[in-house]
């Protein structure tokens, strides 16, 4: 393994260099770890042997020179913020949670829940169903995990999010591929294909967010005066890389989403009353935590300008909330989409012109695991368990 460490320009902000460590991953598969260092201004990578450390280089300055752009004097600035008046970290969370069986690694970026953790992603997702119902009488829907390609590519994902995808293939009918296949197969060797043509084109991908199944649904349709108003909760999936690690970087992880289409002033009300919720849970669980401008996790070419217009107009929001002393995971996002939505899928609101919609999406594995680092799982219980008590005694 070699050690490979490549300078940052001096010039760009701290959360720009995090993201470039994060995508470095991507660049080549000698890559095995990548992570930006303060410290240094560098970018340190962890390679294996097969490829040459100057190629590898190449790349990633390749991905560097995408990532800097012009536009990067925006930086996050932080909304609310609360501090636990007793700090202090569970140091070995995740250890403890394998340990008890509640929880076990089945795969790069796939986690098996049982036991107590498995009981309170439930309960936590069933408060949170109830609050979107009662606080913004949203519709309560099922979606798959499945989720039409032509849906992603609609909404413009593949050229955004082109890193994260995650597709659903099948080989095609053709009876000398399938039997070619199954003898190749036909004593447990590793999965092979012979022809990328033996892949039909992928019909479907694994849904990387909830929102999605709202959008496809309300194609071409016209909403009501009042805002519309939607939510559900599905296993999601977007690709990692080496980041994937634990329960604060899963491929496949639970989201549960609250979706609002309408007029601007609607959307942006209802995503105010969302940041609101998010921070009755932060008291109600007692985290230290903070609300903070933010951007997606765009891809290469696209970042700088995008990253500069979500976070000049404040179209993102994220709740960060501490699992270490110097580290903090996105455990919510609270998202304005200005009209990009129902243009793309000609949902119209109740005057014709195409809704504004916006989404609040909490993610439960992270922000339960959050929890069992500031309180360890059985605190966490009681905390849950108390928070769940308060919302019975509210009704």
């Amino acid at each position: 393994m070699e050690t490979l460490a490549i300078p940052l320009p001096a010039h760009l902000p701290a959360d720009v260099c995090t993201e470039i460590g994060k995508r470095a991953c991507y660049c080549d598969r000698a890559i095995q770890g990548s992570r930006y260092r303060p410290e240094s201004q560098c970018l340190e990578l962890a390679l294996d042997d097969t490829r040459p450390s100057a190629a590898v280089a190449d790349k990633v300055a390749q991905l560097i020179t995408k990532m800097q752009g012009e536009r990067l004097t925006v930086t996050p600035r932080v909304l609310r913020e609360r501090r636990r008046a007793r700090p202090g970290f569970v140091a070995d969370a995740y250890q403890q949670l394998q340990e008890r069986g509640d929880i076990w690694p089945s795969g790069a970026g796939a986690v098996a829940r049982g036991g107590a953790f498995m009981r309170l992603l439930a309960d936590l997702d069933a408060a949170l169903e109830r609050q979107a119902v009662t606080r913004f009488q949203a519709a309560v829907h099922a979606y798959n995990a499945l989720l039409p390609s032509a849906w992603l590519q609609r909404a413009g994902y593949f050229g955004s999010f082109s890193h994260s995808v995650t597709f659903a293939v099948h080989l095609h009918e053709d009876y000398g591929a399938l039997e070619a296949f199954a003898e190749r197969h036909r004593h447990g060797e590793d999965v092979t294909f012979a022809r990328l043509e033996d892949i039909a084109p992928p019909e479907h991908c694994l849904s990387p967010a909830v929102c999605y199944h709202t959008y496809g649904a309300l194609m071409n349709s016209r909403l009501p005066a009042a805002l519309a108003a939607y939510t559900g909760v599905g296993r999601c999936f977007r690709y990692e890389s080496k980041n994937l690690t634990g329960l604060d970087r899963l491929w496949e992880f639970s989201l549960r989403e609250i979706v609002w289409l309408g007029e601007r002033a609607q959307v942006l009300a209802a995503r105010e009353r969302a940041l609101d919720l998010a921070w009755w849970w932060v008291e109600a669980l007692d985290l230290s935590a903070r609300l903070e401008t933010a951007c997606d996790p765009f891809f290469a070419g696209d970042f700088p300008a995008l990253r500069f217009f979500q976070l000049a107009n404040d179209l993102k929001y994220e709740l960060k909330v501490d699992v270490a002393p110097e580290t903090a995971i996105a455990c919510a996002s609270f998202n304005y989409h200005e009209r990009f939505f129902g243009s793309r899928f000609a949902i119209h609101a109740s005057g014709g012109e195409p809704a504004h919609s916006g989404c609040a999406a909490f993610g439960l594995e992270r922000l339960l695991y959050a929890c069992c680092c500031q309180h360890g799982l059985k605190r966490a219980e009681d905390l849950v368990g108390r928070a769940l008590r308060d919302l019975v005694t509210a009704a």
